[in-house]
C-alpha cells in the first residue's frame, strides 16, 4: 500500500508526493503520477493502489455514454422546447441540444481513453484518508494549566 499527500490534479490525474514513512512499497520515486478517480483535491492524504481497467466494461461504457448521452439530449431538448413553448424552433432546438449532449460525451470519453483505459496496471487513488484530530479532556487541559510557563511567555 502506497500512501501520500496530492499535490496538483490535472483532469483525472494527479501528482502524489510519496510518504516514505507509511509506504509499504520500496523503490517508489518521490512524486508519482496516478489516475483520480474519486476526485482527490491538492493537500489531501490518500492511499494509492496498482489497478488494471478491465478492458471489457471500459469499452461497454465507451458504447453506452454516447447513447445515454443521446437520449438525455433528445428528452433534456424536447422538455425545454416544450417548457418555453416554441413553435418553429421546437425540432431545430431538440436537435442542438442533442448534439451539445453529445459534444459532452465525447469530451468525457475522450478524457476516460487518456486517464483510465491502459493494458497494463496502473497507479489509482483508492481511498482519503480523514485528517486525525486531537481532543484534550479535562484531566490534559488541567496539566497544561498546571505547568509553569517559561520566563519567556508573556501572557497573551
Amino acid at each position: 500500500m502506497i500512501k501520500g499527500t496530492v499535490t496538483e490534479t490535472h483532469g483525472e490525474r494527479a501528482k502524489v508526493r510519496v510518504n516514505f514513512k507509511e509506504t509499504t512499497e520500496r523503490g517508489m520515486r518521490a512524486y508519482i503520477d496516478c489516475w483520480n478517480p474519486i476526485s482527490a483535491h491538492p493537500g489531501d492524504n490518500v492511499v494509492i493502489e496498482y489497478r488494471k481497467v478491465d478492458e471489457k466494461k471500459a469499452k461497454w461504457f465507451q458504447i453506452l455514454l454516447p447513447v445515454l448521452c443521446l437520449a438525455a439530449g433528445g428528452i433534456f431538448g424536447h422538455a425545454l422546447a416544450g417548457f418555453f413553448k416554441m413553435e418553429f424552433w421546437f425540432w431545430p432546438f431538440v436537435a442542438g441540444s442533442v448534439v451539445v449532449w453529445l459534444f459532452i460525451a465525447y469530451n468525457y470519453i475522450k478524457i476516460f481513453r487518456r486517464d483510465a483505459v491502459s493494458k497494463k496496471e496502473q497507479l489509482t487513488v483508492t481511498e482519503i484518508e480523514p485528517a486525525a484530530f486531537l481532543i484534550n479532556t479535562e484531566e490534559e487541559v488541567e496539566e497544561l494549566a498546571e505547568k509553569p510557563k517559561s520566563f519567556l511567555y508573556s501572557g497573551r
